[in-house]
């Protein structure tokens, strides 16, 4: 969970953990994106913060408009009593971003018993929804630490989902997209017009989409198509549009105003046979491209679907605040719908689509609030878009907010709503959410069976990125079960359509998890080429959470093949680093200098390093790398012939396999330095089944390598056989492995495995100097 810090100043209390603003004992209502750069820049007040650094730390993402950041911070300065000719708080660094300029005290407060660790994503104030009624029997998790990082993916998935969800009424289910149906892609329109109508070109194109796709067309969602066209080389590509998107299909289109309204052209190019062309004339640009695209339709064998659009003004409002959401400018987009006439306001699908603005916009509470109140009113209650719509919000913000059980249920209703007419995107979406929901409580068959029907779903609608959304957090979810085999094919899978799609963000995250299933079965040179992949990316990347991942997945990587200039050079890089809020990376970092200093037999700087790490924050998501720092600390210790300061405070908790691994090495390390024979044969015992239940090889690596090395020491030759000969296989990957063979075969004078043993360790070696002891051949 968050430090639980509250920050001061002057008559003001900013509390991190409650997510709560006061002035003079006045709690002051911020949205989410609000209190996150006011708290940011707070954090990071001893320096200048970069506009490109605060929107990533804002948004997750960097293509957002100077606009949109002035606008945050201008309502974070009016809630703070500050403007920006005063700047009393917050300083504008001309060309470059923004500082903290207020003095600030801290004030440590205590934790809430059992809150959860935070999601990168934006969080929300604290909710005021009811408790959440008994939850069914979970399955215990294997790992409690690891969920907090799948959930982080889910929520990127879900924010992508609700936030493109198009609202359009229902009149009958459409004929099904049969799965030998070529798909259709609609490219933003050419239009002709005086004046200009510019939002015609997205707002067009997305029309159209949603026409042909209620025509049961496999039509993806033209967020999707956008990527695809941004990507390198992609614009003017149609091979490249088809095999990312995976459609046949290619539809252009122009709207040209002429002296009785509009014409609309449609031209669909399929690869390989004759291009359809379609024309209409009609008053109204809507309507007509829509009559077009009735054609198009029937030129293909479909049926024209029996959903007339809105009324004329209600239609276009929806389609220019839509071309706006595709442009990633909300408050463009939130303008728009606010200028409607009265009306036109109070038509659902325009408070659904406002809705949808303040999602994007992190603007949770306003967005949980129309929701309900639509689901509340009259006829809208009564229609089952909407209210499919509504439910997947609401089961979004539920899930962000950690609430699972009613998120689950929200996601369950809205499946009840959607299934029986048959609207794929919606529906792959709401299986989604329940998936996630249900993983978060840790009932991980069901999750994987939803998110299985999700990616069915997806398929259908023609989704290319959801379904690599659901494929990340599919696989990721398997790599926590330890279940690699299921992890790499779904992984590797995204990973190829987020590369198609220039999804750089996903395509990294799915890269380190990949990353991380190599190094699961300790195959450092694979995990060597996907870092290599991940790298040729770091230029492109401004979040410095994923900065500090992909430094610390290589920094790994380098250290255990013996590349360790390379790895140094990079942690020197890491220190000037910006400040992340996940400790994780930085913990990892810190565990190959403290893993370098003993390999050096510097135990002073070992013991200074793991003291550090220890003194950092207790989450569940660093447990398992503090218990390694307790073993690290222990060992450092002794070793400085300090043993008696060795002694640690348990943290682990029953079931978290790693920490109680890791917890149970130091205990024995502590135990075989005291003396007490009997008291670490049984605590290095327990740190091999532990390391055996967690599934992590490196563990069990570790716990070998201490155990096996202690028999030897006590001349217990035949136990020392049976304990190293546990890990024998990985030494042809693995040095640690590779070396404990050459001392044992050294040991037991057997010159001809020795030998064998010996070339391997020179291979894996690297950098690394094998003693010379064990370099000199054996006795016969």
């Amino acid at each position: 969970m968050p430090s639980p810090i509250t920050y001061l100043f002057d008559d003001f209390r900013l509390d991190r953990s409650a997510r709560e603003l006061r002035r003079g004992g006045v709690p002051v209502t911020v949205p989410t994106r609000v209190f996150d750069c006011l708290l940011y820049l707070i954090e990071n007040r001893e320096r200048a913060v970069g506009r490109d650094e605060l929107v990533a730390a804002l948004w997750g993402r960097v293509d957002v408009s100077d606009a949109q950041l002035g606008q945050i911070v201008l309502r974070a300065r009016r809630a703070i009593g500050d403007d920006g000719n005063d700047q009393h708080y917050i300083r504008t660094m001309p060309k470059f971003g923004y500082r903290w300029l207020a003095e600030v005290r801290t004030l440590a407060t205590p934790a809430a018993d059992g809150a959860d660790a935070p999601s990168p994503m934006p969080a929300t104030p604290p909710s005021h929804e009811p408790e959440p009624r008994e939850q069914a029997p979970v399955e215990p998790p294997r790992h409690e630490a690891p969920r907090r990082r799948w959930f982080a993916v889910v929520a990127a998935l879900l924010v992508c989902a609700f936030g493109f969800v198009a609202w359009t009424r229902w009149r009958s289910p459409p004929p099904p997209a049969e799965a030998a149906t070529p798909g259709a892609l609609v490219r933003p329109l050419d239009v002709t017009a005086t004046p200009p109508q510019d939002w015609l070109r997205l707002g067009g194109m997305d029309a159209l989409a949603t026409r042909l796709r209620a025509g049961g067309l496999r039509v993806p969602p033209s967020e999707a198509v956008l990527a695809a066209l941004h990507a390198d080389g992609a614009a003017g590509d149609d091979v490249h549009l088809r095999a990312a998107t995976g459609v046949d299909l290619l539809v252009d289109g122009a709207a040209t105003v002429t002296a009785q309204g509009w014409h609309v052209a449609l031209h669909a190019r399929p690869a390989y046979g004759e291009p359809i062309a379609v024309e209409a004339d009609g008053r109204e640009a809507l309507s007509t491209l829509r009559a077009a695209g009735d054609r198009l339709l029937v030129r293909l064998g479909r049926l024209a679907p029996d959903e007339p659009g809105p009324d004329a003004a209600l239609d276009e409002t929806l389609q220019r605040a839509n071309a706006a959401m595709l442009a990633n400018q909300l408050e463009v987009a939130r303008a728009i719908l606010l200028r409607a006439p009265a009306l036109v306001q109070a038509e659902p699908q325009l408070r659904y689509r406002l809705a949808q603005v303040d999602f994007r916009a992190g603007n949770l509470d306003a967005v949980a609030k129309a929701l309900t109140s639509l689901l509340e009113d009259e006829p809208a209650a009564k229609d089952p878009a909407l209210r499919a719509g509504a439910l997947t919000g609401l089961g979004t913000i539920h899930l962000n907010r950690g609430d699972y059980a009613q998120s689950e249920r929200d996601f369950a209703a809205a499946i009840a709503e959607v299934e029986a007419w048959h609207r794929p995107l919606e529906l792959g979406q709401a299986y989604g959410g329940r998936g996630a929901a249900r993983a978060a409580q840790g009932r991980y068959a069901d999750a994987l069976q939803d998110l299985a029907r999700a990616r069915i779903e997806l398929q259908q609608a023609g989704d290319a990125p959801g379904q690599a959304r659901l494929d990340m957090v599919a696989g990721e979810l398997e790599l926590q079960r330890g279940r690699i085999d299921a992890a790499q094919p779904a992984l590797e899978r995204a990973a190829a359509v987020f590369e198609r799609f220039n999804a750089v963000n996903e395509q990294l995250h799915t890269l380190s998890m990949l990353f991380a299933c190599r190094e699961r079965l300790l195959d450092h040179a694979g995990a060597l080429v996907l870092s290599d992949r991940a790298w040729t990316l770091r230029a492109r990347v401004r979040d410095p959470q994923l900065r500090m991942q992909m430094l610390a997945d290589r920094i790994d990587v380098l250290y255990a093949l013996g590349r360790l200039a390379e790895a140094g050079v990079l942690v020197g890089e890491a220190a000037q680093e910006p400040a992340s809020r996940n400790p994780e990376s930085a913990l990892r970092i810190a565990r190959v200098r403290a893993s370098m200093a003993v390999d050096d037999g510097r135990w002073q700087d070992a013991e200074a390093i793991a003291a550090t790490a220890l003194a950092g924050e207790r989450t569940p998501d660093v447990a398992a790398l503090r218990a390694w720092f307790h073993a690290a600390r222990s060992r450092a210790l002794v070793a400085l012939g300090r043993g008696a300061q060795a002694a640690f405070d348990a943290e682990a908790v029953a079931g978290d396999e790693r920490s109680l691994a890791w917890e149970s090495l130091a205990q024995a390390v502590i135990d075989a330095a005291a003396g007490r024979r009997e008291a670490a044969d049984a605590a290095f015992t327990r740190a091999l089944a532990h390391a055996d239940a967690g599934g992590v090889a490196d563990d069990l690596v570790a716990a070998v390598d201490a155990y096996g090395r202690w028999q030897l020491a006590l001349g217990r030759d035949a136990d020392a056989q049976a304990t190293i000969g546990r890990v024998s296989a990985w030494a042809d990957r693995d040095y640690r492995c590779a070396l404990l063979q050459v001392e044992l075969f050294h040991r037991l004078h057997a010159s001809a495995p020795w030998y064998g043993a010996l070339a391997q360790a020179e291979r894996l070696a690297g950098e690394r100097t094998i003693p010379t002891a064990l370099r000199h051949p054996p006795d016969a």
